[in-house]
């Protein structure tokens, strides 16, 4: 399918006409802003994916890890996988996969039990020194796609749409189809 092809969906496979809903009102997928934001994300994961590819055997959530403790954002577990933005369990698998690979050592944290700290091995630090350059390059490859008014409002549109995207009250004002 290419990019521009939107007419197999979900609607389709439910017996709507293609680009029809259910209703049978028109719609084009690619303006419903979750599914512009999960396409433009599986586009920059891969493009990550396939610079640290270049480099050797850090997956992306690896590499999002060692950078948020190169960084200095913190070495705190909670923290940093809040930071990289990984869910628990994939957050638990990376970091051990992590140390038995060398990248990283774990210690206890001294004022939260519940929490470890993660430091990086000489290997870590490498990897991070060779890849830096590169994602940095890619920033600002990302950013002059933009014009100066698109990056002014970039940031704060992303934090506003994150602050929303926490909530659900917005339901509250939409009448139960059951009445």
């Amino acid at each position: 399918m290419r990019d521009d092809d939107h007419t197999d969906g979900p609607d389709a496979a439910a017996g709507a006409a293609p680009g029809e809903g259910l209703d049978g009102a028109s719609f084009d997928l690619s303006l419903l802003l979750p599914f512009q934001i999960t396409q433009l994300s599986a586009r920059l994961a891969a493009q990550a994916r396939a610079i640290l590819a270049r480099h050797g055997e850090l997956s992306l959530p690896q590499w999002r890890i060692i950078r948020v403790v190169a960084v200095g954002l913190s070495n705190r577990s909670t923290a940093i996988r809040k930071s990289a933005g990984i869910d628990k369990s994939q957050f638990s698998r990376t970091v051990n996969a992590m140390v038995d690979s060398g990248y990283v050592t774990l210690a206890p944290c001294s004022e939260d039990q519940r929490q470890f700290e993660i430091h990086l091995t000489d290997k870590a630090i490498a990897a991070h020194a060779r890849l830096a350059p590169e994602l940095a390059a890619r920033q600002r490859h990302l950013l002059n796609a933009l014009t100066p008014d698109q990056r002014e409002m970039i940031f704060p549109a992303i934090h506003a749409l994150a602050r929303a995207a926490e909530t659900i009250d917005f339901l509250d004002n939409i009448p139960d189809p059951k009445d």
